[in-house]
């Protein structure tokens, strides 16, 4: 897609900083269709290694490894360039693909450089025994932000700095700064389209419905038959169609098994295989010293908040989102553990999200379609966060909102907020 080359995707800017990598393999995973591909193949360019991308779905291609294993090392060595970069995609595929990368990267690890793309498989087998520990550095590509979409320069990554109050001065400075607006009307189109590049980039409704319906029968149908033995295909299709109702909430998965007729393990089952396929992802409670605070149910969103009702719904999965994916790329980075958690009571006193790092909270969201008082349990968080010093932000899909309140909250417009995020 021509268009595309004017997003500057972002993990570009550090999955080949060898400071971070020690020029081990690259693993790149991340969902069908986010641009994996075409960022492999544009570093290539720029590299002048054009000719070496190897797609292990090309029947060609293995046929070249199976009359020769280092099939590509003749074609690397003629190019007569130091440090050549090499990219196998959807080697994942492949079986005993580990087995092939262990033994090529043992080889030609002085010499040559080696980007692997996938998706699904590429995230999973670290779950099992790992043949190639040492030998690699896992990042994960996610769909846009607003951020990649207005071309935002680097921010000061406030929540990977260390000191609380520091980290509160920076924040305070980078959400005062001018808003432009190219930055509203990005927020606008990716609320609208959603995230993926092709169906923002087209910015044509009845396109984008078609490419949404065709991408959710692609992982079912496709997809998830290649990293599981299900076999209920349309009963998976079933749940995600129930899905978007119930994404602003904890979800019961009793309720569900009820409704699909199915066991609760069952549901639970399927819910993993369908955040291994980067369509959902969890969201955690936050109970640590929660009075009645609720311990394991777990909300459920959509990576592409397309999915979810018009609305209010929407509106929340796509800030869970895009802290979602925040978080996957401070942790991708080595500024630290994060992850994205919810605090709900049992009188139903809630914060939408608290980003943790290394089991710290250290900012809480709570996102509303128009209210602009704030919350008391955002503005009361000390009650269940006393022992930590924290941001608190309220964000409202108004227009040219900003305003300070007391314990260090904030309440603004949403696209401020999700601008600066990662």
């Amino acid at each position: 897609m021509e268009s595309i080359k004017r997003l500057n995707r972002e993990v570009r800017s550090y999955i080949f900083d060898d400071s971070l990598t020690a020029r081990h393999m690259i693993f790149l995973a991340g969902p069908r269709q986010v641009g994996k591909t075409y960022l492999a193949k544009a570093w290539l360019k720029t590299k002048k290694c054009d000719k070496l991308y190897y797609n292990w779905d090309d029947v060609q291609t293995r046929k070249k490894y199976l009359s020769d294993s280092r099939f590509f090392e003749s074609e690397t060595r003629t190019l007569g360039i130091k440090d050549p970069w090499i990219v196998f995609d959807e080697i994942h595929k492949r079986n005993k693909w580990r087995d092939i990368l262990k033994g090529t990267y043992d080889v030609f690890a002085d010499e040559f450089r080696f980007l692997i793309t996938g998706s699904a498989r590429l995230d999973l087998f670290r779950k099992s025994g790992d043949s190639l520990v040492g030998r690699y550095n896992l990042f994960h590509m996610m769909p846009l932000n607003i951020r990649e979409v207005v071309g935002y320069p680097q921010s000061g990554r406030f929540l990977s700095i260390l000191e609380e109050r520091e980290m509160a001065k920076v924040f305070d400075e980078l959400i005062s700064e001018p808003m432009p607006a190219e930055n509203i009307h990005a927020y606008n189109s990716l609320l609208k389209f959603g995230p993926f590049p092709e169906p923002f980039l087209k910015q044509n409704d009845r396109f984008c419905r078609k490419w949404h319906m065709d991408y959710i029968s692609l992982l079912v149908r496709d997809d998830l038959r290649d990293i599981s033995r299900v076999v209920e295909l349309d009963k998976i299709e079933n749940l995600v169609n129930l899905l978007p109702k119930r994404i602003t909430s904890p979800l019961s998965m009793a309720n569900l098994a009820n409704e699909l007729e199915v066991a609760h393990t069952t549901i639970k089952q399927w819910l993993e295989q369908l955040k291994r396929l980067y369509l959902i992802f969890p969201v955690k409670p936050w109970s640590k010293k929660v009075s009645r605070g609720l311990k394991k149910e777990k909300k459920w969103y959509f990576l592409d908040w397309y999915y979810a009702s018009e609305g209010a719904a929407r509106l929340e999965n796509m800030v869970a989102s895009c802290l979602y994916r925040s978080c996957k790329v401070l942790t991708d980075q080595g500024y630290g553990d994060f992850q994205l958690k919810y605090i709900r009571t049992l009188d139903k006193r809630e914060i939408d999200f608290v980003i943790c790092r290394d089991n710290r909270p250290i900012i809480a969201i709570e996102v509303k379609k128009n209210d602009t008082s704030v919350s008391k349990p955002l503005i009361n968080r000390a009650n269940w966060l006393r022992e930590f010093s924290t941001i608190g932000v309220q964000l409202v899909d108004q227009r040219d909102i900003l305003k300070k309140a007391d314990n260090n909250t904030w309440v603004m417009s949403v696209e401020r907020m999700l601008r600066l995020m990662e």
